[in-house]
């Protein structure tokens, strides 16, 4: 299987960037909402400010993949999703990102892991970071509520319903 050619990859980008609509709000293909790229976030609320439902997770973390599917599986979340946004954040990611100004970085604890600091920064609660972890922000980025562990259906649609409120 062939690859993007480097130039057309970063067109891809540049359109994705510059539409406005792929920014505005997480985007639903297929019926499923899809995260907006945490990266992208900033630049979103500068266009049209939402409250924001925030994912950290991990690649291997079996129950952040299980809230995944959760959320790709609910209608309600998915009708609901045009009010806020709904990110997700590696918590092992490498990439620097930048945040409120401040750019954070990953923190290596060992030779091939590590957090990264913004994850530490928006998810640690009640001095521990666990995943997965919700982190509410309200349309200064503020932080409202954060939930260490998973949600059921009935939890995501109040958490979503609240979400709707502070719109």
């Amino acid at each position: 299987m062939m690859g993007i050619p480097g130039n057309l990859t970063r067109l891809c980008i540049l359109l994705v960037v510059f539409s406005g609509s792929a920014l505005v709000s997480p985007s639903v293909v297929n019926g499923q909402a899809r995260p907006l790229g945490f990266k992208y976030l900033q630049d979103s609320m500068r266009v049209q400010p939402k409250p924001v439902l925030l994912l950290l997770s991990t690649d291997w973390c079996v129950y952040c993949r299980m809230q995944k599917f959760q959320i790709q599986r609910n209608k309600k979340f998915q009708k609901n999703s045009s009010h806020f946004y709904y990110a997700e954040l590696d918590a092992e990611s490498k990439e620097p990102l930048k945040f409120r100004g401040r750019t954070y970085r990953f923190l290596p604890n060992g030779e091939s892991s590590g957090v990264h600091e913004l994850a530490v920064v928006l998810g640690k609660h009640n001095g521990t970071l666990a995943y997965p972890t919700w982190v509410v922000m309200d349309k200064d980025l503020k932080i409202r509520y954060r939930h260490s562990g998973m949600l059921n259906k009935q939890n995501l649609q109040l958490l979503t319903e609240t979400l709707m409120k502070l719109n």
